[in-house]
C-alpha cells in the first residue's frame, strides 16, 4: 500500500526554500523546554473536529494525519527519531514551531475546510504570532507545509470516507447486524481502507464471535441481560459511572487525555510530537482493524439480540421484548469487536512502551463532569474499559476480550517498525 512507503522530498525545490537557506543541519536529539505547540494543535483539532460534528471514525484517522504531518515535520527539524512517511531535511535554524503550526492547520483544513475561516485559520493566524518574524519561522512554515502536501498525496486515494452501503437482512437473520440509528451506520468504509503501519486491514482479524447454540454465547448474553439492563439490579454504583464516563464522545475524550500526557510529564517538542505520532498511529490502525472485523462479523447489537432472544436457537437465552440498555444510545455499527476495547486499552500500552514502564499513571479527563479517571497500571485501563461497554449494555464479553487483542496486536505492529532512534 503506498501509503506505507516514505515519501524522499529532500531537494531545495521540494521543500521550497530559497538556495541561500538550504543548508541541511545534523539532525540532533532534542531536550529543549516544554511543549505547548503540539498540544495546542490538538486542542484546535479538537474544537475543530467537535465543531464537524463527525463520527468518531472519521476523528481517529484525520487525528492521525494530524500527528504524522507534525512528527515528521518536526524530525525534519530535529531529527533523532526515523520519520514515518514524509523524509525531508530543513535548513539549519528552522523554526520548530512554526513547522508543527504549518503542518497541522494544512492536514486540518484539508480534511475540515468547513472548519477554515472560523477555527483553524484564526488559531494559526495566533499560533504564528507568537514566533518571531524571519528566515527561521518562513523556513518553518515551508517545512510543515511542504510535509502535510506530500503526506495528503500519499493518502489521496487511502479510502477515507470512500461511499460503502451496509444492507441488513430483511427479514432480520439471528445473529446479524442491525442498525440501531436511523442515520447512515458509520465507518462502512474503515475497514477497507489503507492501513498506516498494519500489512492489511485483516492483517489481526480474529476468528468471530461465538456460535449462537454456544454455551459461551448463553454467558455473554445472559451477563449483558442482567448488569448491562437500564434497569439492572447487578450493577454498582460505580459500575455505573464507569459505564457513562466511556459513553463520552471518544475522540475528544482520548485527546484531551493526551494533552494532558504531554502537559504533565513536561515533554519536549520533539518527544510531544513523537508520543501523539506513536499514539494517534496506533488508534487509527487498531480501528481500521476493528471495523474490518465489525463489518465482516456483522454481528448483532445486545438491544436487537435480547429482545430477539427466543429466535437465536439457544434454550439457555430467554427474550425480553422490552429489554433496554443503560446508555441510551447504541453505536450505529456492529457489535463485534468492540472498538473501544480495540483502541483505548492499545493506547495504555503505547504509553507504557513510551515510558519504558507498565506504571503508566494516567489520566482521562472527563468532557461531562463525570469526575476524572485515574489508572495506574495498563492493566487498570485495560479492565475498565473493556467491562464498562458490558455494564453499559452495549457489549458482549467476547467482543471485549478479541477487540482488546487486536489492540495488543497492532502496538505490537506499529511500535515494532516506528517511532525507532535514527541510529535503530
Amino acid at each position: 500500500m503506498k501509503a506505507k512507503f516514505i515519501v524522499l522530498a529532500l531537494s531545495v525545490a521540494a521543500v521550497g526554500l530559497s538556495v541561500a537557506a538550504a543548508t541541511s543541519s545534523a539532525h540532533r536529539q532534542s531536550a529543549g523546554p516544554s511543549d505547548t505547540y503540539v498540544a495546542d494543535w490538538d486542542a484546535i483539532g479538537s474544537q475543530a473536529f467537535s465543531a464537524a460534528a463527525l463520527t468518531p471514525a472519521e476523528g481517529h484517522v484525520i487525528f492521525a494525519y494530524v500527528a504524522i504531518a507534525v512528527y515528521d515535520s518536526v524530525m525534519a527539524v530535529e531529527g533523532g527519531y526515523r520519520p514515518f512517511a514524509v523524509d525531508v531535511d530543513a535548513p539549519q535554524g528552522t523554526s520548530t514551531e512554526a513547522a508543527v503550526a504549518a503542518a497541522a492547520h494544512h492536514v486540518l483544513a484539508h480534511y475540515l475546510p468547513a472548519q477554515a475561516p472560523g477555527i483553524l485559520d484564526p488559531a494559526y493566524t495566533t499560533s504564528l504570532g507568537t514566533i518571531s518574524d524571519g528566515q527561521s519561522k518562513t523556513n518553518g512554515i515551508a517545512v510543515g507545509e511542504n510535509v502535510a502536501n506530500l503526506l495528503i498525496a500519499v493518502r489521496a486515494d487511502d479510502g477515507f470516507r470512500v461511499p460503502v452501503t451496509y444492507t441488513p437482512p430483511n427479514p432480520p437473520v439471528p445473529g446479524k447486524w442491525l442498525p440501531t440509528a436511523p442515520s447512515p451506520p458509520i465507518g462502512t468504509y474503515l475497514g477497507l481502507m489503507d492501513t498506516f503501519s498494519l500489512k492489511s486491514s485483516d492483517q489481526f482479524r480474529p476468528a468471530g464471535p461465538p456460535a449462537l447454540s454456544s454455551r459461551r454465547w448463553a454467558r455473554d448474553y445472559n451477563e449483558v441481560k442482567g448488569i448491562g439492563s437500564s434497569t439492572s439490579t447487578t450493577r454498582t454504583a460505580e459500575q455505573t459511572l464507569a459505564a457513562r464516563f466511556w459513553a463520552e464522545p471518544p475522540v475528544q475524550q482520548a485527546h484531551g487525555s493526551f494533552r494532558k500526557f504531554v502537559l504533565d510529564h513536561d515533554l519536549d517538542v520533539v518527544q510531544a510530537a513523537r508520543f501523539m505520532a506513536m499514539i494517534s498511529v496506533t488508534y487509527a490502525d487498531a480501528l481500521i482493524a476493528c471495523f474490518d472485523a465489525k463489518y465482516h462479523f456483522a454481528f448483532w447489537r445486545p438491544i436487537t439480540a435480547i429482545r430477539a432472544g427466543d429466535t437465536d436457537g439457544n434454550p439457555a437465552t430467554v427474550g425480553d421484548p422490552v429489554w433496554s440498555t443503560l446508555l441510551a444510545a447504541t453505536p450505529n455499527h456492529p457489535e463485534y469487536p468492540s472498538a473501544h476495547s480495540c483502541v483505548t486499552p492499545a493506547g495504555g500500552r503505547v504509553i507504557a512502551r513510551f515510558l519504558g514502564t507498565n506504571q503508566i499513571d494516567f489520566t482521562v479527563p472527563s468532557l461531562t463532569g463525570l469526575g476524572d479517571r485515574h489508572f495506574a497500571t495498563v492493566g487498570d485501563l485495560e479492565y475498565e474499559v473493556g467491562n464498562a461497554r458490558i455494564w453499559g449494555g452495549i457489549h458482549f464479553r467476547s467482543a471485549v476480550e478479541d477487540g482488546i487483542k487486536i489492540g495488543r496486536k497492532t502496538v505490537d505492529q506499529v511500535l515494532a517498525h516506528h517511532f525507532r532512534k535514527s541510529q535503530q
